[in-house]
């Protein structure tokens, strides 16, 4: 077998080495110098301009041979390309030669690769067959460092061994020409030996047995680099037939590599594989990944080698810790969403088949899993879940969860059924419990295009009681229920969109939500813009949830162009105004206060500030309020000018007796100040009038 898609298998490589060397010019030397003409003979010299051969391609090849006073050698090339390598200025001398009959030594000789120089020995024997090379550092350091090849054949078999004792690994490098964007070895210490053997012109066994200390690496990007690291690996290949046998392993015991976005420490970690080699076809038989602290994985595969493809592989792992395989893997992988802040736990299995090009099945199961997002925007808790699939067939699974939280809403165990087939994920119908009600999925599909992942379901919500989800929120509570339906949602390219109108109850009124767009729903800083009203909401219940006083009457609200981002809002125009129709218009003592303190100064005439404590509630015809908001500035308004020149406006039309009339005089107000407030407002029984 001549598996000629790999440089060194593509000749002889010690064996057409030795041929191109021993046979051309080393036995010309031999017969030539051993010879009686020799003590006539100062010396010799020739050039080889080109010289080409399926190994390797040199140009300007000369070697020098002179006599006196002593025999000495020296062999230059000006280029030499070998494997995908350019090498330039190479330079071999050796000042002391001995030739005879049997053979050729080089007892001190220099090899020069441009700046690098390196000691070299040399004994070639005819008698016995062989040929050794040792090389050594120059100059010769604290570490005893030696590099020995040994060559032997006997007719058509022959064998070698390249023993490395304290091997500075920089020397393999520095013999490498360094590319753009190369991994460059900083430094590695070696020890070990590797062993070749064949016939005629084919390899036909191979085996290394190599420790690797104190390696570190990078590059210029500063995006892959390993620092401290040991491995040890073996080795062995042979040839049966027309077939190739082989095993490898590798262990990790210590050190640390950082390959963006991936980080990895040594820890024990292994890697094995066996298999053939037929055909130009690489068959993996026996792959094992062992990952200490995180489990074991095993794998086959089929890769054409010449095509650079791979046909077919399986992948297998079991009882996998998810804590230290998603702070390596999957985290990094997540950098600028939630989960780039989020701590995993539990369990997970994961069966994979790829074929031909594409995904054929893939199976998940984890066992209680729980996530939880560092800024406790949510977590999951007791998560078990089975996902099969496959590219043709139909699977069915299932997931399900003990309890969880979103924004600080519990959510109850809840178990959902799941399909799958080729590029699609459904979820026919299931039920979440929220609080004390429950949210309706219906007609869930996912589907994988070009453009990534695309889904779109629609719902509803069955009651929910505000005073729970406003506890759950941590926010004024509010009374009465919240439910509705849920038009189409969809997903596409980061971004949520609804069709239609959400519509639901709240303060027994109506809120009705359209035109909403979410941008990067789970990055670091999502994006939401969207439309906003509500109708005869319940003053009473509104302004009993904050605190605010006793307000009774009915309001309408529109919120129009809300954006926020990050969940804080950065622009809208918003709307408060009565509702039109009869009903019982009355503001409390309390109330009045708040409206002062928001008003600004002047808010009421010290004709009305008089007799304000003398009555517990008070009449009106229309309540109005106004914001513009952009970025930090709110531009507030009311009902209408309280004077010409506008520098006013009316919150609160008075009506009947008694009457109050409310005007506002902040016509710009800092939007975090006025919340601040607000907050003074409704936690306050004496508010300041500004």
């Amino acid at each position: 077998m001549k598996p000629d898609w790999l440089w060194f298998h593509r000749d002889t490589f010690p064996s057409r080495v030795c041929r191109l060397f021993a046979r051309f010019w080393l036995f010309f030397l031999i017969s030539v110098l051993s010879s009686p003409a020799v003590a006539a003979l100062p010396g010799f010299e020739f050039m080889l301009e080109h010289i080409r051969h399926p190994v390797f391609t040199a140009r300007s090849a000369e070697i020098k041979f002179t006599a006196f006073p002593s025999p000495a050698l020296v062999v230059t090339l000006d280029d030499l390309v070998m494997g995908g390598h350019r090498w330039r200025n190479l330079r071999m001398e050796c000042n002391q030669i001995h030739v005879s009959r049997d053979g050729v030594d080089c007892d001190a000789g220099v090899l020069r690769l441009g700046k690098k120089s390196l000691s070299v020995n040399v004994q070639f024997s005819l008698q016995r067959k062989s040929l050794v090379i040792g090389i050594q550092p120059v100059p010769v350091t604290g570490v005893r460092e030696k590099w020995r090849l040994e060559i032997g054949w006997q007719e058509d078999k022959w064998h070698g061994v390249l023993k490395i004792m304290n091997g500075d690994g920089t020397l393999l490098a520095d013999l490498l020409p360094l590319e753009e964007q190369q991994i460059q070895i900083h430094q590695a210490r070696l020890n070990g030996e590797i062993h070749l053997s064949g016939s005629g012109v084919a390899i036909s066994a191979l085996s290394a047995h190599l420790n690797v200390s104190q390696l570190s690496f990078g590059d210029a990007s500063g995006l892959h680099a390993g620092e401290h690291i040991s491995l040890q690996m073996d080795a062995d290949a042979r040839q049966t037939g027309k077939d190739w046998q082989w095993r490898g392993k590798i262990a990790w015991p210590e050190g640390e590599i950082f390959w963006q976005p991936f980080y990895f420490s040594g820890q024990g970690h292994e890697f094995a594989i066996a298999g053939t080699l037929h055909d130009r076809h690489i068959n993996v038989t026996h792959g094992r990944v062992d990952l200490a602290g995180i489990g074991k994985a095993k794998f086959s595969a089929v890769a054409d080698v010449a095509g650079r493809t791979l046909q077919q592989i399986r992948f297998s792992a079991t009882d996998l810790e998810l804590s230290p395989l998603f702070d390596s893997i999957l985290r990094p992988l997540a950098v600028d969403t939630a989960l780039a802040e989020t701590s995993a736990g539990g369990r997970a299995d994961f069966d994979w088949h790829y074929r031909d090009g594409e995904h054929q099945s893939l199976v998940i199961d984890l066992q209680d899993v729980s996530l939880i997002d560092a800024h406790d925007r949510f977590s999951i808790e007791e998560l078990n879940a089975h996902i099969p699939w496959n590219h043709d067939e139909k699977r069915n699974g299932s997931i399900q969860f003990d309890n969880a939280r979103v924004l600080g809403i519990p959510l109850g165990a809840t178990r959902i059924p799941i399909e799958t087939k080729g590029a699609q994920f459904s979820i026919p119908r299931a039920e979440v419990a929220v609080l004390d009600g429950k949210m309706q999925i219906e007609n869930f599909l996912a589907i994988h295009e070009t453009t990534g992942w695309q889904w779109q379901f629609n719902g509803a919500l069955l009651p929910i009681s505000m005073e729970k989800l406003t506890e759950a929120l941590r926010i004024q509570p509010m009374y009465g229920t919240l439910s509705g339906t849920i038009p189409k949602m969809r997903y596409a390219n980061s971004t949520i969109t609804m069709e239609g109108e959400l519509v639901s109850g709240i303060f027994d009124g109506v809120a009705v939500a359209r035109n909403l767009v979410l941008e990067n729903p789970l990055s670091l800083t999502p994006h939401l813009i969207m439309d906003m009203a509500m109708h005869h909401v319940d003053l009473d219940l509104l302004t009993r949830a904050y605190s605010f006083g006793s307000m009774q009457g009915r309001v309408d609200v529109e919120i129009n162009n809300l954006e926020l981002v990050d969940w804080e809002p950065v622009r809208f125009d918003t709307k408060l105004v009565s509702s039109a129709g009869n009903y019982k218009r009355r503001i409390s003592q309390a109330a009045i206060k708040n409206l002062i303190a928001l008003g600004g100064g002047g808010a009421v005439t010290a004709i009305q500030r008089s007799f304000l404590g003398l009555f517990g509630q008070f009449s009106y015809a229309e309540i109005g309020w106004r914001c513009k908001l952009r970025g930090y500035i709110c531009q507030m308004g009311g009902i209408e000018p309280a004077t010409s020149d506008g520098k006013s406006y009316v919150l609160v039309k008075g009506s009947g007796i008694p009457a109050i009339t409310i005007t506002g005089y902040n016509q710009e107000v800092d939007w975090p100040e006025l919340l601040k407030r607000l907050e003074r407002a409704v936690e306050s029984s004496n508010p300041i009038i500004h």
